[in-house]
């Protein structure tokens, strides 16, 4: 009688660690190259949020007058054309942020939270006199105020904002 060999179907112990090891490493390489790049995707959307923030607090204070001293109504004359003259003093005169009637009202004021359409987001102001536009400390000129707004986000990221609101 012959003797046939019985051919056998299937993988080694050694092939199927082998097989193992290399989807290993490939999962390992492609996770290593997609995760950066989930993160990467969520940053811009910070950003532009943060922008937004920024720009909507930076238009609610150049929307109030310069000064406490200056006129909200006719004839409109700026505080350094008044007797009284312009404050040199920073911070709100006023109790609540809605009765905010001035620039330098909102100096110091620190928003920690955002509201419902910025979740962990926080705000910080700071205005300076800055009549020269040389973002120093306050030079006493009455030309000019300095208006610093720094956005912190959810993630730990810092944005800065600045704007001029001028004397007129």
């Amino acid at each position: 009688m012959p003797v046939t060999s019985v051919q056998q179907k299937g993988f080694t112990l050694v092939e199927l660690i082998l097989g193992m090891v290399v989807f290993a490493i490939a999962l390992t390489i492609v996770t290593s190259l997609i995760a950066p790049q989930a993160k990467q995707s969520a940053e811009p959307l910070i950003q532009l949020k943060a922008a937004k923030l920024a720009q909507a607090t930076i238009n609610e204070i150049l929307a109030k007058s310069y000064d406490e001293n200056s006129d909200r109504s006719p004839p409109f004359l700026r505080c350094d054309e008044k007797p009284s003259g312009c404050t040199n003093t920073l911070g709100p005169e006023e109790a609540s942020r809605d009765l905010y009637d001035d620039v330098d009202d909102y100096h110091n004021l620190v928003i920690s939270d955002a509201g419902e359409d910025y979740p962990g987001f926080s705000v910080s102001v700071n205005v300076a006199i800055d009549g020269d536009y040389d973002q120093t400390t306050s030079d006493g000129q009455h030309i000019a105020k300095r208006i610093d707004v720094v956005v912190n986000t959810p993630i730990g990221e810092r944005y800065a904002f600045q704007a001029y609101r001028g004397n007129f």
